[in-house]
């Protein structure tokens, strides 16, 4: 581990990725990417900021690089079966064949993967031929932040609880900066910028089907995929329009209660579909967050910030990039101190938009959580 911090601290002074990499390749050739991996979540458990780890990161994707797609995803294949070589698999576990099982949720990523791939090559070909085409490129590629999203709240949050919380760290922030980059390169660009983040792009790719994919299909159990099967739709698809079936998926999480029930409040009463039909009638979305920062409710639609259900039950923090989570621990430890409520304005999805976070109390002052309501601005801007 300690020869793995020094490729960080040569980046640190200055000294230039290719060449860090060409160094990595040479000395590093024979370790399994795995290996790179837990060394990762060992330095992140000794302190190390995840903003320092994704550098070298960036540095053993070398273990990819290859004269071409064919080579390279050769090479990822091989990092593939040396890792899963080094780990001791149940007989009942799944291989990563499962993302060639029709609708399962790696089944579906994957698709993604290879629309994102076509919409790379077109970048390519604009890039050495046609380069009038790149700013319609750069638009196209934009609907993958779908595809990460899902990735980013779904498969990493999950690989955090299986105490795999280092690489998808790492790999939640890359993607953090891929949305953003690609966003401002159709503001304005040069050639070298773009260049850089098709290399990126490209990377990504290769880390999600022979790295991250194979590991959550180790890692995750039936009844995980099951539920966040049933996320997905939430989230929507990047550009496929025939979502394919899933035979072992299942249409709810919870059962539908036999009795309504009636819920008596100081200045009313309602019943359970009533209370239901209001939540879903108020033009906010709405996640509720108890005193122990545990997901609690989402409303029902969400499209501008999407929450996963597979999220209920669990920890805030995991909902949120790394980049994020200092920016969410002030707001909470604002509310937890006595402040009524914290307001952001930002933007989503080209809407603007609010997004307030409210201090719930009981009659005493305790704090019972903290209610996050996102409002869409666009009718009253």
């Amino acid at each position: 581990m300690d020869s793995l911090k020094t490729y960080i601290e040569r980046l640190n002074q200055g000294e230039a990725l290719e060449d860090v990499q060409k160094d990595f390749r040479e000395h590093f050739s024979d370790v399994a990417a795995i290996d790179i991996a837990e060394a990762e979540q060992a330095m992140i458990n000794e302190g190390m900021s995840v903003k320092e780890v994704q550098k070298l990161c960036d540095v053993h994707s070398a273990l990819f690089h290859g004269a071409d797609r064919k080579e390279r995803i050769l090479n990822a294949e091989r990092e593939v079966r040396r890792s899963m070589l080094k780990r001791e698999v149940p007989q009942e576990m799944k291989s990563a064949l499962s993302a060639i099982i029709v609708g399962h949720p790696l089944n579906i990523l994957t698709h993604e993967n290879k629309e994102i791939q076509k919409r790379l090559d077109h970048l390519a070909e604009a890039i050495e031929n046609n380069q009038e085409a790149i700013p319609e490129c750069l638009r196209d590629l934009a609907l993958s932040h779908v595809h990460f999203d899902k990735k980013d709240e779904l498969i990493l949050p999950l690989l955090k609880r299986h105490n795999i919380a280092g690489p998808a760290d790492v790999m939640w922030n890359v993607d953090v900066e891929l949305r953003r980059t690609n966003k401002a390169l159709q503001k304005n660009y040069t050639l070298d910028q773009v260049k850089a983040y098709h290399k990126r792009m490209q990377e990504m790719l290769f880390k999600e089907e022979k790295i991250l994919f194979p590991l959550a299909d180790e890692q995750f159990s039936l009844s995980e995929w099951q539920s966040l099967s049933l996320d997905f739709p939430r989230f929507g698809y990047a550009y496929l329009k025939d979502i394919p079936q899933w035979k072992d998926a299942i249409t709810s999480s919870t059962s539908e209660s036999v009795e309504e029930g009636l819920i008596h409040l100081p200045t009313g009463t309602l019943s359970l579909k009533q209370v239901k039909g209001i939540l879903d009638a108020l033009p906010v979305e709405l996640t509720f967050i108890d005193d122990q920062d545990i997901n609690r409710y989402v409303s029902e639609e969400t499209p501008l910030f999407t929450r996963p259900l597979s999220s209920l039950g669990h920890h805030v923090y995991e909902c949120h990039p790394p980049v994020a989570l200092p920016m969410v621990k002030t707001v909470m430890t604002k509310l937890k101190n006595g402040e009524d409520m914290v307001s952001i304005k930002t933007e989503k999805k080209g809407h603007p938009v609010l997004v307030r976070y409210i201090a719930v109390r009981d009659e005493s002052g305790t704090y019972l959580g903290v209610l996050e309501a996102v409002e869409d601005l666009s009718d009253i801007l």
